[in-house]
């Protein structure tokens, strides 16, 4: 069986939370692979992603909330580090909360659009 067959659709939501505040599943999955990792570089090569994006990616979310996501340490190969603050832990739980909730929500429609994708398949 390959893996677009057990491929379930799933939503995974984009939140505009002012005229420059984006929080999408990129930002999260970077915030919950920094608390993985302990490494905003790690991180970014996990998720193959460039240093200089995730780091920007990092500001944004630290420019748009009134205290930081993560917090760092310079060290470079003989130190330093990232961990998620408060208020990161609470970003990546909030919103995987809401995250499970629109997909159960949304299981009708999320099963219509795939049996639209099965239809494709057999022909």
């Amino acid at each position: 069986m390959s893996a677009a067959k057990t491929l379930r659709p799933l939503v995974r939501p984009r939140l505009y939370l002012g005229k420059e505040l984006s929080l999408g599943p990129g930002k999260i999955d970077l915030l919950r692979k920094v608390g993985e990792t302990g490494s905003i570089s790690a991180a970014a090569r996990a998720l193959g992603m460039p240093y200089k994006r995730a780091w920007l990616l990092i500001d944004t979310l630290n420019r748009g909330f009134p205290t930081p996501v993560l917090d760092t340490a310079i060290g470079g190969r003989s130190g330093g580090g990232a961990r998620l603050t408060a208020l990161g832990e609470t970003l990546v739980k909030a919103y995987d909360a809401l995250e499970t909730k629109l997909n159960a929500a949304a299981q009708d429609e999320l099963a219509a659009l795939q049996k639209l994708v099965a239809l494709r398949r057999r022909r």
